[in-house]
């Protein structure tokens, strides 16, 4: 594309000398005709002048008589007069062309005004063929960057600065901000696309497993040879359905949650109410390992920084969900007997909380990726143990959704700590 100073000075460079000439001539032809008349009431001032001094010089009393004939607007002597000139060819009749004296004055202003006819005639001429031909560049460009939208090439954007005006800066900016929105759209549309694909496929890999082992035992079962092993193996499959019910779940409510069908409703909660539910979760998991979860405040004045004191635009329930799946991560990894503490800090503008076991821990290198959905960690307790990798994944969606974060970082002596900040309401 042509720079857009360089197609604007193309247009000014032709358009202001064809204005500025058409007013120069304009003007220069209104003073001509101004020029002419006045010549012309000379000469017939001067004519009378003449004639009054000849009729004057031979008989001085007929100056009364003169005077009233120059003066008088109703032509008493029109016909007398006419009479007397027609005689020296001066009639009634005669045009201004047939008078020597008018003749070469009428010539140049016939000609002057025939000029200007043929000059103005050309200065709209060449106009209205400029302005066809940019109303039809302003059309092949505007097509041609709906084309390019069409085609979902919005590549002309990286070049903004170079692109033309069509038909004026604001119409051409507003084009612009439309093909960006939809530049924007057709991005998202091709990441739910491929989001959608890696749904479906990681969907298939995950109920694969529980589905050919639910499969296995049903057939099992089926051919067991006493009643005790019949009902061994039915237990099994009741196992792998709770299983697969609870993977189904997990499944579902990531899915609703990419594709925006869950909306999180935030309202004022009680920090205090949503960890006694996210502990109440997993508490009879962390029961039968023998775990105890201990909740603490981080600050010296426990009045003020207490979960009972702190009040949070959030969505109770789905915040529930995103801790009790983080306690429920510690539980999983952590050794019987052990502790598990969620310490919980208010800091200037926002609540820290820490949940901290001591279980197994996570590789530096995992610290993003367990965040992800389906990973699952490369240690062989992670490797041996039931769970689908999703779960991590659902509390960091909800708790980014609420505003705030999740990372995770290595406790003092063993285990992890999971670190989630949520914004404190704004004061004014």
């Amino acid at each position: 594309m042509r720079p857009l100073r360089n197609q604007t000075h193309f247009y000014k460079n032709i358009y202001f000398p064809l204005l500025v000439i058409y007013l120069l001539f304009t003007v220069s032809l209104g003073f001509i005709g101004f020029e002419f008349l006045n010549e012309q009431y000379m000469q017939k001032l001067k004519l009378l002048s003449n004639i009054t001094g000849a009729v004057l010089s031979e008989n001085p009393s007929m100056e009364d008589t003169l005077i009233d004939a120059i003066q008088d607007t109703e032509w008493h002597y029109l016909t007398d007069g006419f009479a007397t000139l027609s005689q020296y060819g001066y009639r009634e009749s005669l045009s201004m062309y047939e008078d020597a004296l008018y003749r070469d004055s009428l010539k140049s202003f016939l000609f002057l005004v025939l000029l200007f006819f043929i000059l103005s005639f050309l200065i709209i001429t060449i106009c209205f063929i400029l302005f066809d031909k940019k109303r039809k560049w302003q059309e092949q460009k505007l097509l041609t960057l709906l084309d390019h939208c069409l085609s979902d090439d919005y590549s002309f954007l990286e070049q903004r600065k170079n692109i033309d005006i069509i038909f004026n800066e604001a119409f051409t900016d507003t084009l612009l901000k439309l093909g960006n929105k939809l530049m924007l759209k057709s991005q998202l549309l091709a990441e739910e696309r491929d989001n959608t694909k890696s749904l479906v496929t990681d969907i298939s890999h995950q109920l694969k497993t529980p589905v050919s082992a639910l499969k296995n035992c049903l057939s099992l079962s089926m051919e067991a040879d006493s009643p005790q092993e019949r009902d061994a193996l039915l237990e099994r499959c009741a196992l792998q359905l709770t299983k697969l019910e609870s993977l189904l779940e997990a499944l579902i409510n990531i899915s609703r949650l990419e594709t925006s069908m869950i909306t999180l409703h935030q309202e004022k909660t009680a920090l205090a109410d949503i960890l006694l539910d996210a502990v109440n979760t997993v508490y009879v998991k962390a029961l039968q390992k023998n775990i105890s979860v201990e909740v603490l405040t981080d600050s010296e004045d426990q009045d003020e920084s207490s979960a009972d004191s702190l009040t949070l635009s959030l969505d109770r329930k789905w915040t529930v969900e995103a801790l009790a799946n983080i306690l429920d991560n510690a539980i999983k990894y952590s050794p019987s007997g052990s502790t598990i503490t969620v310490r919980l800090s208010k800091l200037f503008s926002y609540v820290r909380i820490e949940i901290e076991d001591a279980g197994i821990g996570i590789p530096k290198n995992e610290y993003n990726k367990v965040f992800q959905r389906f990973y699952r960690g490369q240690h062989p307790t992670v490797q041996q143990s039931e769970g689908s990798g999703v779960g991590l994944y659902l509390s960091r969606k909800i708790i980014e959704e609420e505003g705030g974060s999740i990372t995770v970082k290595p406790a003092v002596k063993q285990g992890s700590i999971f670190v989630v900040q949520f914004p404190l309401p704004y004061v004014n």
